[in-house]
């Protein structure tokens, strides 16, 4: 191995190392386990392989000696150099990187695998630093405000291939340039906040029902640790207060930027889009990342595959589930919204 481009296809014990420490959150056993790894070989191979397991995991430095290290050091100026090539490089290339920018519970992890296989591409993580795009929740960065990354963008800008990354994530003018400058294709996803709301409380339960006393669950949902046990008026008006600001904000933020002229996005309904025709779906789709690498039919049949939609997190893949929501919640939902109705048609989020 030579350089960080053959870490996707390192050789045999290699590469799954790597892929095992990417994940890895205990600073202790990362530690000991990459120094356990790189007695394995020779002295001389310890810089290459280093370097390959700080790639994979944010949070791995080697043991270097002060003075050691002191000979590893390199200029601002070198390192200003290096960061231009290596943003020249992301910037032109001419790989196919897809964003599907989503708010929670609109079909997005379902619409970000039927890519993957449509399009032949691998997933990428966007705002954590690592080879593992489904890392965030094993590192503690489920509750970061899920903002691409400029080293990630970088890191996964240059894999050869292109990628495609899902994320919650609002968009802002300085966001929107970023995509441009690194060449990203984002997808928007939304859907009817009510839906949102009943189908988040089942996911959550799902989760909270899983173990005993909900240990290390706060970090991947922010929710109390008594929120199964909570009647489901309780659960869905403490989701209200929660999410209720950030979907609206989300999509109107992709539409102001939209409208200034910083961003092209192809929008995606849940309930006009995903739900109707997916030949329709895929036709947008294609059209959109354009036909001669996304190719229509290839997508319609990825998005007409419901094989394994629990991992894929297709609860009930219908629309009107919150037409049962509590009249509080409800309420909840519309007095914050309709504060913001003067700054976009938001009638497909509150069906008003």
């Amino acid at each position: 191995m030579s350089n960080l481009a053959m870490v996707d296809n390192p050789d045999a014990e290699i590469g799954p190392f790597l892929r095992r420490i990417a994940t890895m959150s205990d600073p202790k056993a990362l530690h000991d386990m990459c120094h356990e790894f790189l007695y394995k070989f020779p002295p001389q191979r310890g810089l290459e392989l280093s370097s390959f397991m700080s790639w994979s995991n944010p949070f791995f430095l080697p043991d270097i000696p002060a003075e050691n290290a002191k000979q590893l050091t390199v200029s601002l100026e070198i390192f200003a150099e290096v960061m231009m090539r290596v943003k020249l490089m992301a910037s032109r290339s001419s790989q196919l990187n897809v964003l599907v920018a989503c708010a929670p519970k609109s079909a997005s992890t379902f619409i970000q695998d039927a890519l993957q296989k449509a399009l032949n591409l691998p997933a990428a993580g966007l705002f954590t630093a690592t080879t593992n795009a489904y890392s965030a929740s094993m590192l503690g960065a489920n509750l970061m405000e899920q903002e691409p990354d400029e080293l990630a963008l970088i890191r996964n800008g240059i894999n050869g291939r292109g990628y495609v990354s899902q994320l919650h994530a609002r968009c802002s003018p300085y966001m929107a340039r970023l995509l441009d400058f690194y060449n990203v294709r984002p997808i928007v996803t939304y859907r009817n906040i009510f839906d949102t709301l009943v189908s988040m409380d089942d996911m959550l339960m799902g989760w909270r029902n899983n173990g005993p006393g909900n240990d290390g669950h706060y970090f991947n949902d922010g929710m109390p640790a008594n929120f199964a046990t909570l009647d489901r008026a309780d659960r869905l008006m403490i989701l209200a207060q929660r999410h209720t600001p950030w979907l609206v904000q989300f999509y109107i933020s992709w539409r102001k930027c939209e409208r200034a002229g910083l961003i092209k996005p192809l929008f995606v309904s849940y309930d006009e889009d995903f739900l109707s025709d997916k030949a329709v779906l895929a036709e947008r789709v294609s059209t959109f990342l354009g036909a001669e690498k996304a190719d229509p039919t290839r997508i319609a049949q990825a998005f007409a595959d419901k094989t394994d939609a629990g991992s894929k997190r297709l609860n009930k893949g219908v629309a009107g589930r919150g037409a049962d929501l509590p009249a509080r919640v409800r309420e909840q939902v519309l007095s914050i919204a309709l504060f913001y109705r003067e700054e976009e048609d938001i009638s497909a989020l509150i069906g008003l």
